[in-house]
């Protein structure tokens, strides 16, 4: 959780708060010059400052600005520290504008800098808005169901040590009938296996890293490896308890990726779409022109 204002911080935290906050700030601004509204419901005016009026809905963009992890707490948990902070901004803003702060060479380049991101930004989300119908995400659907069909999971744990001596030694216990589930509680690496038996639940084979997925995929079911394999991770044990054709989940399952996939689609098109009608030069680190790169050697003759 990030760490709300209080009138004991000092300003350094203060001035930090604000330069993370800055394209939330500046729409706040905006709102506060508008004519004043007449108090509602669904948007109450929940302070003023100087009869400069404060809506809740400049708040809740206040926590938008803060990121991901202040979204996840409830606007009603954090409101007062968030009201007290969107204060002391607008009273230090109010000031800055009172020393003419607005019209120093370096606050003008940040303004136009944060104002390019937010214009950058809020085209990007209506590019993508506008591209995710409810044709295109059936459609989307559709071919993401066909690219899985056939498409095989298996079911597997296993048991990770830090040598190769430690796993073939795992191996020799069950050669001999050891219990998998139990010795993955006693000698995996794997916090969640010691619980777990070792366990892994379903998975496809583009879903592991490539060693674990190539030899958990040639084990038919209830076969365990005869060799340790290696990844980054260590050495593992791997058993297989089932295997199955992977079924595809659902419309509303895939929802949510789906207008991810579509929307970045969209942007990523009209990107190559600009870019291909701008004229853009590109400079090394010094200034000077990019060098081209070195053509290949031509190939000696026999």
């Amino acid at each position: 959780m990030f760490s709300p204002l209080s009138p004991k911080h000092s300003l350094r935290p203060l001035l930090f708060a604000l330069a993370v906050a800055a394209p939330a700030t500046i729409n706040s601004a905006s709102a506060q010059q508008a004519p004043a509204l007449q108090l509602s419901q669904s948007d109450p005016v929940v302070a003023t400052v100087n009869g400069k009026q404060i809506h809740k809905s400049d708040i809740a963009a206040d926590q938008r600005g803060l990121g991901q992890q202040a979204m996840q707490a409830p606007l009603e948990k954090i409101f007062p520290q968030l009201l007290k902070r969107h204060i002391q901004i607008m009273l230090l803003a109010d000031a800055a504008k009172a020393d003419k702060l607005q019209d120093d060479p370096d606050v003008k380049a940040k303004l136009a800098e944060n104002e390019n991101q937010i214009l950058a930004q809020t085209y990007a989300t209506r590019i993508g808005e506008k591209a995710v119908t409810d044709d295109a995400l059936h459609a989307a659907y559709q071919k993401a169901v066909a690219a899985q069909t056939g498409a095989e999971e298996v079911h597997a744990r296993h048991i990770l040590v830090k040598t190769e001596a430690e796993a073939k030694a795992i191996i020799a216990q069950l050669d001999k009938g050891g219990d998998f589930a139990k010795i993955a509680g006693a000698k995996t690496t794997d916090p969640s296996g010691k619980t777990s038996g070792g366990d892994l639940g379903w998975f496809g084979k583009d879903q592991m890293v490539p060693a674990f997925s190539d030899a958990a995929f040639k084990l038919k079911k209830g076969e365990y490896t005869k060799t340790p394999v290696q990844t980054q991770f260590g050495f593992h044990v791997i058993q297989v308890l089932d295997r199955r054709v992977a079924q595809p989940k659902t419309f509303d399952e895939m929802k949510s990726d789906l207008r991810q996939e579509i929307g970045g689609t969209a942007v990523q098109d009209k990107l190559t779409e600009l870019q291909t009608k701008a004229k853009v030069e590109e400079f090394n680190i010094d200034g000077k022109p990019l060098t081209p790169e070195a053509a290949p050697a031509p190939a000696a003759k026999p």
